[in-house]
């Protein structure tokens, strides 16, 4: 007699699930990490404006013409945003990725070896090509990789990262600098594009894709020069002058540009921007409350440096420090923020992160002269908390808004409303900050104190001005994030129609 025959086990319908649950898992975050190290990469450029001095004396120019290093590189990734969003939804998200990798590792590897200043900014323009094509990617492949129910946390880790690059370039730039010039701001960059690529190559999925044909060319053109040239009148009027006729003259091309965009969009079967997203109850009002924002908070970026400097007397370290610490604080709570998101409506976050924003920029008037620097860290790192939460909201909530065939529009539109609010800021808020030092200044004189002592005083009552603005232009985004709450308390309406 044979003894039986040991029974086989069989697996558990269980084991498969857990076992490609964890698979996928696995997946999802690899894809996320080499998602978000492009979103790492384009925040590094932080590093040119550290280099900016040594880049003059090398290349033998002056302040004012180096500064088109970087208006060359806003300008044209801003104007090709949105275009390039609609061209990655219909062409391939991940494939535009990975052109945007390369094009921006052969911009910056050529950049680092150019031997003039002409050559310079016309490759800032192929590196500013990669920089939109990144841009936009990646927010629509972290949205396609993650399930509505850990899309928050996702968003919220990959805005953390490129917070990470933000740190890192602007401590790191001014150490390649000081012992390797200039150039190695760039060429530094092209060994973690090319281990990028690769990591995209190998963990990334290409999502599915519109049909390619019948590109709107002629819209993508238009709304170009519509951009570009509202950035020029932004920018050239706040140096020269509104009333210049060059910058009225960019003014009007950019309003009958606008006029033209919209007049194409309608007649074209396949617009390269849906004009129906703006009858969306959620996108519009949450782009323009991170618009708002980053108006209001990039002051911190080139006006309270002076305050630092000339009115506390701290040191280029300390300025450092301050900068850095809002960035860090801004990276550990984005996380946090997406993780928020998950658990609830993103909408009321946002909200609460607008009154922590509106709160901080209101603190910061009541600083003066015989402030300190710790009274300066406070409000930083309250800033850093605001910042931090509503990037990882706002996100989810953009991305959550527009269809599933348009994410790499909805990544257009993240990224448009920074790059659109810091531009802006720069433009608007140095003009009004000018204007007040000059009414405070005028105001001292007239009480009899020379000129240069007048224009010393006049600093803190045209800051303390300038931050009151800014804490009013939070107040409104406020108000805005109120308008896209969820209609019924607890519930998240934010699913595209």
């Amino acid at each position: 007699m044979q003894p039986p025959r040991p029974r086989k086990q069989s697996r558990m319908p269980s084991d498969d699930i857990t076992t490609d649950a964890a698979s996928i898992n696995i997946q999802q975050w690899l894809g996320l990490i080499a998602a978000s190290m492009g979103m790492f990469l384009t925040s590094l450029d932080i590093t040119v404006n550290v280099a900016l001095p040594d880049i003059t004396r090398s290349l033998g120019t002056d302040s004012q013409t180096v500064q088109w290093i970087i208006i060359f590189y806003v300008g044209s990734s801003t104007g090709l945003q949105l275009s390039l969003g609609n061209a990655a939804d219909r062409y391939g998200l991940k494939r535009f990725h990975l052109l945007g990798l390369v094009i921006y590792a052969l911009a910056v590897l050529l950049i680092g070896l150019a031997p003039i200043l002409s050559m310079v900014f016309a490759l800032r323009v192929l590196q500013a090509v990669g920089n939109g094509l990144i841009m936009v990617a990646v927010p629509a492949l972290v949205t396609n990789i993650f399930p509505p129910e850990t899309r928050g946390r996702a968003l919220g880790l990959m805005t953390g990262i490129g917070a990470l690059g933000t740190v890192a370039g602007a401590l790191g730039g001014g150490v390649l600098v000081d012992h390797f010039g200039w150039r190695a701001i760039f060429l530094g960059r092209v060994p973690l594009c090319i281990l990028t690529v690769f990591l995209s190559i190998g963990s990334l999925r290409e999502a599915a894709r519109q049909d390619p044909q019948a590109y709107d060319l002629r819209g993508a053109v238009v709304l170009f020069i519509g951009l570009v040239s509202f950035i020029l009148f932004l920018t050239l009027g706040g140096r020269n002058g509104w009333a210049q006729p060059y910058v009225l003259l960019l003014l009007l091309l950019s309003v009958f540009s606008g006029i033209a965009f919209v007049y194409v969009e309608k007649t074209v079967p396949q617009p390269v921007f849906d004009l129906t997203l703006f009858k969306h109850r959620v996108l519009v009002p949450v782009v323009a409350a991170a618009f708002l924002m980053h108006l209001a908070v990039f002051v911190n970026w080139f006006i309270l440096p002076f305050y630092v400097s000339d009115t506390l007397n701290a040191n280029a370290k300390t300025l450092g420090f301050l900068l850095m610490l809002m960035m860090i604080i801004s990276t550990v709570t984005s996380p946090l923020g997406g993780w928020l998101s998950d658990q609830m409506p993103p909408a009321y976050l946002t909200t609460l992160a607008l009154v922590i924003t509106m709160g901080s920029m209101f603190w910061f008037t009541q600083l003066g002269a015989d402030s300190t620097v710790t009274d300066v860290t406070l409000r930083m790192t309250a800033v850093g908390l605001g910042a931090g939460l509503f990037q990882a909201a706002n996100a989810t909530l953009v991305m959550n808004s527009v269809p599933s065939d348009q994410l790499g529009t909805g990544g257009a539109l993240l990224a448009m409303s920074r790059s659109m609010g810091t531009v802006s800021s720069v433009a608007l808020m140095g003009a009004l900050f000018a204007s007040r030092l000059d009414v405070h200044t005028l105001a001292l004189t007239q009480q009899g104190i020379v000129n240069a002592a007048a224009r010393s005083q006049a600093f803190v009552p045209a800051f303390k001005d300038t931050y009151g603005v800014a804490a009013v232009l939070a107040g409104v985004a406020v108000l805005v994030s109120l308008s896209y709450w969820p209609r019924r308390l607890g519930s998240d309406d934010t699913a595209p129609g």
